[in-house]
C-alpha cells in the first residue's frame, strides 16, 4: 500500500484482483464513456482492456505499476503507469506514461486527481524521466481541462481505429508535461 495522503492510497493490482478490477471498471467506465461506442455498448472495449489475457500481459511489464485508487477506504479508481518509455515525440528522452487513470464520477472534483498527478511527477523524477505523457479522448472536455490545469500541453493527435467506436468521437490527443 502506498500512502499518498491521510485519506488517499494506492494498492497494487495483482492477478488475483482481476475480478475486482473488472467489476470496478464495469461500474466507473460506462457513465462518462459509453457515448463513444456504437449503441452505447462499451463491453467490447472493457473486455479488450480488462479481459484476462490482456490483463496478464500488462502485468508482465516490469516498467509498469498498476494500482487501485483507494479514498477513505473505498476503491474509487485505477492508475497504471509505465516508466522509462521512449516515444517518437521525445526520441532521446525517457518518459513516464500515464497509461490508465480512471476515477469514479462520485469523487471527481475532490482533489484526488491532483494528488495522483503530483505523486506521478515524483515517480517520474525518481526514475529520471524528463516527460510525463498520456492519451485522452478529444471530446472529454472536463478531463482535458484538468490535464491542462495540471500543466499538460497538447503534443499530437490521432484517431482510435476501433470498429465499434463512433467514428466522429474517435479523436485522441497525446498530452505531455516537461519536468
Amino acid at each position: 500500500m502506498i500512502l499518498i495522503s491521510e485519506s488517499l492510497s494506492l494498492k497494487d493490482i495483482h492477478i488475483e484482483n482481476h475480478s475486482e478490477l473488472v467489476s470496478l471498471m464495469e461500474r466507473i467506465y460506462p457513465p462518462p464513456y459509453k457515448h463513444l461506442w456504437k449503441n452505447n455498448d462499451c463491453s467490447w472495449y472493457l473486455n479488450k482492456c480488462y479481459g484476462i489475457s490482456n490483463f496478464k500481459e500488462e502485468l508482465k511489464d516490469t516498467n509498469a505499476s498498476y494500482y487501485f485508487v483507494i479514498n477513505d477506504a473505498i476503491t474509487v479508481g485505477i492508475l497504471r503507469l509505465v516508466v522509462n518509455q521512449i516515444i517518437k515525440e521525445f526520441p532521446n528522452e525517457l518518459t513516464t506514461y500515464i497509461h490508465r487513470i480512471y476515477l469514479s464520477s462520485d469523487v471527481q472534483g475532490k482533489g484526488i486527481g491532483k494528488q495522483l498527478f503530483n505523486w506521478v511527477e515524483n515517480v517520474a523524477r525518481q526514475n529520471n524521466n524528463k516527460y510525463i505523457w498520456l492519451e485522452a479522448m478529444d471530446t472529454q472536455h472536463q478531463a482535458l481541462s484538468f490535464y491542462k490545469k495540471m500543466g499538460y500541453k497538447e503534443t499530437s493527435s490521432m484517431s482510435l481505429d476501433f470498429e465499434r467506436i463512433n467514428e466522429h468521437l474517435s479523436g485522441m490527443l497525446l498530452m505531455s508535461k516537461t519536468l
